[in-house]
């Protein structure tokens, strides 16, 4: 099922994309300084290819296609300083576009080279809507938040009433193991045909956390 959304997603955001001319930003070299939005992927598209800087005589394969152009509509500041409603970032990833749904939205967080925003790889986390429309990002157990959070805003989960049919908080049985269903007892409702998240974060408390924060100290996992 996964490998058929992913590719459902290809082709929806492949549809609208095309080879950008911009030249390739500097992922590595980024600035302390951060900005975290919830937002949605308006656009989507590949940057030109890169030439291969091979030694002679070798012979190099990248397993990655080239890196994403990303036009991100913002919907909320979470952290930081941002007054554009839409904005460019880039990104990297393996299965290229495929890797985001365009009518999903994500947690994002996005970092400076000193020039562009720059999107970690595999950073995006989606979020999803308690019954009251209010933005989450949804838990299935007390480490279920993105490793670039702080690992203590865990302690800031609580009991959220989503819609049972959000596909981000729904999942099929089949997807968890014996042992996995141990460890996200407490954050779910198991039933025979699946898993509803019952537990999460409020990105309005999020926010408030992170007020007073400079720097995010990672959560290793």
């Amino acid at each position: 099922m996964k490998l058929l959304l992913l590719s459902l997603s290809f082709l929806i955001l492949s549809a609208c994309s095309s080879v950008s001319e911009v030249g390739y930003p500097d992922f590595v070299n980024l600035k302390p300084e951060y900005t975290i939005v919830w937002g949605h992927i308006e656009k989507g598209e590949y940057l030109s290819e890169l030439e291969s800087e091979c030694a002679k005589d070798r012979i190099c394969i990248s397993l990655d296609p080239p890196p994403l152009k990303l036009t991100i509509e913002v919907e909320e500041v979470i952290y930081g300083h941002i007054q554009s409603k839409f904005v460019t970032a880039y990104t990297t990833s393996h299965y290229g576009l495929a890797t985001y749904f365009d009518d999903v939205p994500y947690l994002f967080l996005l970092k400076s080279n000193g020039k562009d925003l720059i999107i970690p790889r595999y950073s995006p986390k989606e979020i999803a809507f308690d019954v009251n429309d209010k933005p989450t990002l949804p838990m299935l157990s007390v480490n279920d938040t993105p490793n670039w959070l702080p690992c203590e805003i865990s302690k800031l989960n609580r009991e959220i009433k989503y819609d049972g049919a959000d596909e981000y908080v729904l999942h099929a049985i089949e997807s968890f193991s014996s042992e996995d269903l141990k460890t996200i007892k407490d954050f779910s409702i198991i039933s025979e045909y699946s898993v509803r998240v019952i537990r999460g974060i409020y990105l309005s408390d999020l926010k408030s956390y992170l007020a007073d924060k400079v720097t995010l100290n990672n959560c290793a996992k």
